[in-house]
């Protein structure tokens, strides 16, 4: 088994099935589904992208074999998840499942802790049981993890990162009841422009929606009228994790308008996949001299990395706007 299979849900699994074996062949399991596993299971469809052979032969085993040939990937769209249902469900089922394909994506609590600043995080968590507290960290990325430990008060750093060592299986409730507080204490809460958080992720949704034209007289015009709710919103807007859908050539071009004492601060807070992204875009010595600069760096403060990081998306946005670069349109404005 592929460590990119490891990764996959059973719903990732189902939904790739289900696209390789077409639509005749799905149709009957499709129909035995609910209406909220159709649901769930369609979305997943739609996401799937571009699907490497050695997944698709690990899902699929020995029946693979008929999908072998000179082309290793296979790609979904949503039309193909829309002549899929067209073949399994009658057409009013249907159309309500489009819809819901065709909503902004709504982010789950874990998703929403790990695109904000770690600062608020600790503010959301300070209060609660350490307990508590390793069990939702154990549920964010470890970067983002680590950065709010690092905020934490020194006495509950320790008592935090040894219950972490020692999560073991949790009940479902559980973790769904802290969802749920969580979930309330979020949208709640309102930052200093008097925004939820909830509100600020759907403006966000509907920003990244419209057209470059609009969306950036907008914003300017968003800076001009309230300075805080535009810092919040273009925070959420382009994240340091966004440039992992940068191309290599595109890597490659930022990495001639940035320094190397920035890039180096700034990778010092992201994950491992995007670093080996800048790296394997270098000359090998420069990249072996970049790794041990951050190995003999140490620790940074949380301010500083986040320094460094905006540093580099503003010239992100500046190579976007002059289209010497070229951001993913489905992630981000």
């Amino acid at each position: 088994m592929t460590d990119k299979l490891k990764e996959l849900k059973g719903e990732d699994k189902a939904a790739i099935l289900l696209y390789a074996i077409g639509p005749e062949a799905a149709t009957p399991i499709i129909q035995d589904m609910d209406d909220k596993t159709l649901a769930r299971v369609s979305r997943k469809m739609s996401e799937l992208g571009r699907i490497d052979t050695d997944v698709l032969q690990a899902v699929l085993d020995e029946y693979l074999e008929v999908h072998e040939s000179s082309d290793p990937l296979l790609y979904s769209s949503q039309k193909d998840v829309m002549q899929l249902l067209e073949h399994a469900v009658d057409q009013e089922k249907a159309k309500e499942i489009i819809e819901y394909l065709e909503k902004p994506r709504q982010f789950t609590i874990w998703e929403k802790l790990s695109r904000i600043n770690p600062t608020m995080i600790v503010s959301y968590i300070e209060a609660e049981h350490p307990q508590t507290i390793a069990l939702i960290l154990s549920k964010i990325p470890a970067d983002v993890a680590s950065q709010v430990i690092a905020e934490l008060p020194e006495e509950m750093q320790i008592s935090v990162v040894l219950r972490m060592s020692k999560i073991e299986s949790v009940p479902s409730e559980l973790v769904r009841d802290i969802e749920e507080t969580l979930e309330r204490e979020m949208a709640e809460s309102t930052g200093s422009a008097g925004i939820s958080f909830d509100g600020m992720v759907s403006l966000v949704e509907i920003l990244k929606t419209l057209d470059k034209d609009i969306s950036r007289p907008l914003l300017e015009r968003l800076e001009s009228k309230d300075e805080d709710l535009f810092s919040q919103v273009d925070k959420l807007l382009l994240i340091f994790e966004d440039l992992l859908t940068l191309s290599a050539k595109d890597i490659q071009t930022l990495l001639k308008h940035i320094s190397s004492d920035d890039l180096v601060k700034a990778l010092k807070g992201a994950p491992d996949e995007l670093a080996e992204s800048f790296f394997s875009n270098m000359s090998q010595r420069a990249a072996e001299i970049m790794r041990e600069d951050m190995q003999v760096m140490g620790p940074l403060k949380l301010a500083d990395v986040e320094e460094a990081q905006q540093t580099i998306l503003q010239v992100v946005r500046k190579l976007d706007d002059e289209g010497a670069i070229s951001l993913s349109s489905d992630d981000m404005v």
